[in-house]
C-alpha cells in the first residue's frame, strides 16, 4: 500500500499543527512561570522595604532618645528653645528618610509588577501564535491536497 505525496503533505501539516500548538503552549507556560516568579519578587520587595523602613524608624528613635537623655543629664531643658527645634528637625528628617525608603521599595515593586504583566502578555501571545501557526500549517496541507 502506498500513500500519495499529497496525502503525506496533509499528514505532515497535521503534525506541524500539533507541534505549533504544543510549542505555543510550552512558551505560554514558561512565561506564566516567569511572571509568577516576578510577581513574588515584587511582593518580597514590598516586604523588605517595609522592614527596612521600620528598622530605620526604630534606629532613629533610639538615637533621638539617646540625645534627649544626654541633654537631660546635662541639665538642658529639652522641651523648649533650640533643643526642641533640633529634635523637631531630627524627627522631620527621620520621617522624610523613612518615606524615601518606602517609596523606593514601592517603585521597585511596581517595576517588577509591570515586568510580570509584560511577561504574561508574552505568554498569551505565544499561545496565540501557536494556534495561528497550526492553522497555517493545516491550510497549507489542505491546499496541497485539494488545491
Amino acid at each position: 500500500m502506498s500513500i500519495d505525496p499529497l496525502t503525506l503533505a496533509l499528514i505532515s501539516a497535521g503534525f506541524q499543527a500539533v507541534g505549533a500548538i504544543s510549542q505555543g503552549q510550552a512558551a505560554g507556560r514558561q512565561a506564566d512561570f516567569k511572571a509568577a516568579v516576578t510577581q513574588q519578587q515584587a511582593e518580597r520587595e514590598r516586604q523588605v522595604s517595609a522592614s527596612e523602613e521600620e528598622d530605620f524608624r526604630r534606629r532613629q528613635s533610639a538615637i533621638l532618645a539617646q540625645r534627649r537623655a544626654g541633654l537631660g543629664a546635662a541639665g538642658v531643658e529639652i522641651g523648649t528653645g533650640t533643643p526642641l527645634l533640633a529634635a523637631g528637625d531630627f524627627a522631620a528628617e527621620t520621617e522624610l528618610q523613612a518615606l524615601r525608603i518606602r517609596s523606593g521599595g514601592e517603585t521597585r515593586s511596581t517595576r517588577l509588577e509591570q515586568q510580570a504583566e509584560l511577561t504574561s502578555a508574552g505568554g498569551r501571545s505565544a499561545r496565540t501564535r501557536g494556534f495561528f501557526r497550526a492553522g497555517s500549517s493545516l491550510l497549507s496541507g489542505a491546499a496541497k491536497k485539494f488545491g
